[in-house]
């Protein structure tokens, strides 16, 4: 037979899902690799998909989304993240996943360069592999808070560079970049005629700082990604949207027609349900998250094993280097002995090696003991090699 697609085998498995599977046939696992919510879908949100379905509303949409939600999208974006833009600049997707490779199914040509962070998700390089572009990476540094320097991006742009990814609030580290340091990665990207695609999905979970959009400093070559599912707890109602300017959001929307068509026609009511509806649970959950975040730095100040703060998200890495382990292997073994579940470091990008990542999207109580386990398993394990060094 003849030979499969290149491109799928080129893909790099995402740590995250591979620890998920060995967590969910783990009894007892306390969970801390998934980025998702625990708490439930605001119930108005639920109420407005059930009554949509019951109005017949369940059919194909436009691809772009639906009129009414993509007008309560421009007055939030106006709003909120202080861009003037019209329903032409808005796409809704089937989940902010999907916005992302819609944008580099539209920007990239094989052989473009895309600059993506390190560490940074895994999803860009994966997607970047199958829209047939090539990922570089630039570095964030723990001593800078993991916030990225344009110099250090400069030095990796070529001339087959297109693309600069970044994504504030981070998804790993949770570090909240300020309004000056986004404006000049969008100068730096006109200097060199590059496109931006500036992942903002966790633009409502910052703890300290303020929000700042990179659209604002050059709308004509931002592409922004955002998503109900971190803000509103909507994770797998699969709605997200990115804002684009018209040329790029036309062709996103055409792109869009033969992938998937269009988002499903009752969760896009539910969204525009939750952009309508009370915000308070909004404020809620970023109070939670925040206490969270508290109580873990807690810990790893008692346990030594304190790097950092973050400022946003739902996220902190913690250095287990004293255990001498490559990350991957760390999780498997951490999962066997403590039953407490990860993201290797190593799965977002090379730097974070020594690095894990967990996830605050957890009850507190199951949260805390889970970072205790991690911290025992790392002081045991550098307890053992200490005294297998001493014989």
């Amino acid at each position: 037979m003849k030979p499969l697609a290149s491109r799928p085998q080129q893909m790099k498995r995402s740590g995250i899902r591979e620890i998920l599977e060995i967590a969910v046939r783990t009894p007892g696992c306390i969970r801390l690799e998934v980025g998702e919510p625990n708490f439930p879908t605001p119930a108005h949100i639920v109420e407005a998909a059930h009554r949509a379905a019951q109005e017949g509303k369940t059919r194909y949409t436009l691809s772009a989304g639906i009129i009414p939600l993509r007008e309560a999208l421009v007055e939030k974006v106006k709003r909120f993240n202080g861009l003037d833009v019209g329903i032409e600049n808005i796409i809704v997707t089937p989940g902010s996943t999907y916005s992302l490779f819609n944008a580099f199914e539209v920007l990239l040509e094989p052989g473009d360069e895309v600059l993506i962070p390190d560490p940074g998700w895994p999803t860009y390089d994966t997607q970047v592999t199958l829209a047939g572009g090539v990922t570089t990476r630039y570095p964030l540094y723990q001593a800078n808070g993991f916030r990225p320097v344009v110099a250090d991006i400069e030095k990796v742009i070529t001339p087959k560079s297109k693309v600069i990814v970044m994504c504030n609030p981070s998804n790993p580290t949770g570090a909240v970049c300020s309004e000056d340091e986004i404006r000049e990665i969008v100068e730096l990207a006109r200097r060199y005629d590059l496109y931006v695609i500036s992942d903002e999905v966790y633009e409502e979970l910052i703890f300290e700082g303020a929000p700042t959009t990179a659209a604002k400093f050059d709308p004509d070559r931002v592409v922004t990604i955002y998503s109900f599912s971190k803000t509103y707890s909507m994770t797998g109602w699969r709605v997200g949207y990115a804002v684009a300017p018209a040329p790029i959001a036309n062709w996103m929307a055409r792109a869009t027609e033969p992938n998937v068509a269009c988002a499903s026609e009752p969760n896009q009511w539910a969204a525009l349900a939750a952009l309508t509806g009370p915000q308070e649970v909004v404020g809620e959950m970023r109070q939670a998250y925040q206490r969270r975040r508290d109580l873990v730095c807690d810990v790893l100040k008692e346990k030594g094993l304190f790097q950092y703060q973050p400022n946003g998200a739902f996220y902190i890495m913690i250095d287990v280097s004293q255990a001498q382990m490559d990350s991957y292997d760390f999780c498997k073994e951490l999962l066997k002995v403590k039953q407490v579940a990860c993201a290797p470091g190593a799965t977002f990008g090379p730097s974070a090696a020594g690095l894990v990542r967990v996830s605050l999207a957890t009850a507190e109580d199951e949260l805390v003991e889970g970072v205790r386990r991690l911290c025992d398993f790392v002081e045991e394990r550098a307890a053992s090699l200490k005294t297998a060094a001493a014989r």
